[in-house]
C-alpha cells in the first residue's frame, strides 16, 4: 500500500474533522492510494486510528444521485453487519453516514489491520470462506426492488472519438474494438434475458476489498453496492477471486456458494451477462480520458492507464468462461445422479 505525505491545506481540514467529530487529538495522517475513484488518508489521532475517505467531486457533479447512492450503500454493509456478514462500513454522525465541511463530502471509518491477500495466496480454503460469504449477503432479504436495466453502451462512439488519436492507451482498445463489440452484442442480449432475482451486492467483492485478520474476512468499499441480480454478483465475484476460473478454486468458491444460495438464471445466460460491470467500467475509464467528466489530470491518466487493462478483463474472461459453465454443468450432473 503506497503512502504519499499531504499539503497542509489537506491537513488542516483533517484536524478540524477529527475535532468537530470528536475522534480525538490529531496526532498524524497519510494519503493511502488505494482506490481509483475517491481519496483516503489515514488518521491517527490519541484516541484511535481512523481511515477519511474523501469522496470524489467530479462524480458528485456528474453522477445522478451520488450522495444518495453512496448513504445507501453504506447502509447496506450496516444490514449486511448486522445479518452476520464481516463489513467495516462507515460511522454515522447525526444519523447519517456522509459528513460535509464546506464544500468537502467525506466518509469515516475505523482503521482496520487486516491485510489483502494476493491473488496467489487466496487458497481454497478462502474460496470455501468466500463462497459461504457472498452466498450469505445473496441470501438476506432485501427492503426494495429495482427493476432498472444498464442503458446500452455504444462503443463505436468511443472508436470514433479516438481513431486518429495515436496515443498508448488507445491503441489497443482500436485494435480490439471489432472484438469487443461482438462481445458485447452477446453480453448484453444475455443481460437482457435476466430474471428479476434480487439481492444485495456489493459489485466489487474481489480481493482488494477483502480484509484477512487470520482467516476472518472484512468486506470494505461498499460504494457500488446495491439491489441487483445475485447472478451477475456470483460471476464477476467468482471471476476475480479465483484467478479467472482456475478450476479447483472456483469449484470449490462454487460449491460452497450453491450449498446455501440458489440462482434462479440459466447459466449459460448469467455467465455471459456478468461481465457487464467490467463494460460498464471500460466505458467509465475511456470517458474519464477523453475527459467528459472529468477535468482533473489525475483522473484522465486513471482513466487512460485503465482502458487496456480493463478490456483485457472482458476478453480473457469471454475466452474462459466456457470453462467455468462445464463445471457448473458437472457439478449439477453430479448432483442428479444422488438424487
Amino acid at each position: 500500500m503506497e503512502r504519499i505525505f499531504i499539503c497542509k491545506d489537506i491537513m488542516d481540514k483533517i484536524k478540524e474533522i477529527c475535532s468537530k467529530y470528536n475522534l480525538g487529538k490529531y496526532i498524524s495522517s497519510e494519503k493511502i492510494t488505494t482506490g481509483l475513484t475517491n481519496i483516503l488518508y489515514k488518521v491517527k489521532t490519541d484516541i484511535d486510528t481512523y481511515v477519511i475517505k474523501i469522496i470524489n467531486e467530479n462524480n458528485i457533479k456528474n453522477k445522478n444521485n451520488h450522495l444518495n447512492n453512496i448513504e445507501y450503500s453504506e447502509e447496506i454493509s450496516n444490514i449486511l453487519n448486522n445479518n452476520g456478514v464481516n463489513t467495516i462500513g462507515a460511522l454515522r454522525f447525526n444519523n447519517k453516514y456522509i459528513q460535509k465541511i464546506d464544500d468537502v463530502y467525506f466518509l469515516i471509518y475505523k482503521w482496520s489491520n487486516g491485510i489483502v491477500l494476493k491473488t496467489c495466496e487466496l487458497n481454497i480454503k478462502h474460496m470455501e470462506i468466500l463462497g459461504t460469504m457472498l452466498a450469505k449477503i445473496h441470501s438476506i432479504k432485501v427492503d426494495k426492488i429495482d427493476n432498472t436495466k444498464y442503458p446500452k453502451i455504444d462503443f463505436m462512439y468511443y472508436y470514433n472519438l479516438v481513431k486518429d488519436n495515436n496515443e498508448k492507451c488507445y491503441l489497443f482498445f482500436k485494435n480490439n474494438i471489432n472484438k469487443l463489440a461482438k462481445i458485447y452484442e452477446d453480453v448484453y442480449n444475455n443481460y437482457l434475458l435476466l430474471g428479476n432475482q434480487k439481492s444485495y451486492v456489493h459489485k466489487d467483492f474481489n480481493r482488494k476489498n477483502i480484509l484477512w485478520e487470520d482467516d476472518t474476512p472484512y468486506i470494505i468499499d461498499f460504494e457500488t453496492a446495491t439491489i441487483g441480480n445475485p447472478s451477475i454478483d456470483f460471476f464477476n465475484s467468482a471471476w476475480f477471486l479465483t484467478d479467472d476460473f482456475d478450476t479447483k478454486k472456483f469449484t470449490s468458491f462454487a460449491n460452497t456458494y450453491f450449498n446455501t444460495m440458489n440462482l434462479d438464471d440459466d447459466f449459460e445466460i448469467s455467465i455471459s451477462a456478468a461481465i457487464i460491470e467490467e463494460c460498464n467500467w471500460l466505458e467509465y475509464s475511456l470517458k474519464r480520458a477523453l475527459k467528459m467528466n472529468t477535468d482533473n489530470s489525475y483522473e484522465i491518466e486513471l482513466g487512460k492507464n485503465s482502458i487496456e487493462s480493463s478490456l483485457n478483463e472482458i476478453i480473457n474472461y469471454y475466452e474462459k468462461k466456457d470453462l467455468a459453465l462445464n463445471i457448473l454443468n458437472e457439478r449439477v450432473r453430479k448432483c442428479q445422479k444422488k438424487h
